[in-house]
């Protein structure tokens, strides 16, 4: 018992700082008035998501993530151009701002099945379809590989 004791003030030391280190707010994403956006990026919320509203919107300096009431999110690099697009569980994103090239090939190898996000990557995109399969295209919207 004497040596628990002994180690119980090193017990309760690690516990509560662990405990406030994982409560600690490490986001450092400020929010963000709407009318703080770049223009680029609420031309084109207004653009491809006319029947939406910009609900939340945060920046880290760097980027800034936009949440919109259907339940689409949105990140933006620093000048206001999209880097992703997710939208709500099971919805599926806008077409036109990505090559049409991405719509097509999708529409003929998985009909029915939409996109729910896509993201711009080095060289291309990235494409998760309602149904959880990821693809890859290349920059100019051509097929690469199904990402697994």
């Amino acid at each position: 018992m004497k040596k628990f004791l002994k180690f119980m003030p090193l017990l309760l030391i690690a516990v509560f700082g662990t405990m406030a280190w994982s409560c600690s707010d490490d986001d450092n994403d400020d929010s963000l008035a709407v009318n703080m956006l770049p223009d680029q990026a609420k031309e084109f919320v207004a653009q491809y998501f006319p029947s939406s509203a910009i609900i939340a919107a945060k920046t880290d300096g760097n980027e800034y993530d936009v949440m919109l009431s259907d339940g689409t999110k949105i990140e933006f690099d620093k000048s206001g151009e999209w880097k992703d697009v997710d939208a709500a569980r099971g919805a599926t994103v806008p077409s036109g701002f990505y090559p049409e090239a991405i719509d097509t090939y999708v529409a003929a190898n998985y009909e029915g099945k939409g996109i729910n996000e896509i993201s711009k990557e080095t060289g291309g995109y990235d494409v998760e379809l309602v149904n959880g399969i990821d693809l890859k295209f290349d920059s100019a919207g051509q097929f690469v590989a199904v990402d697994r």
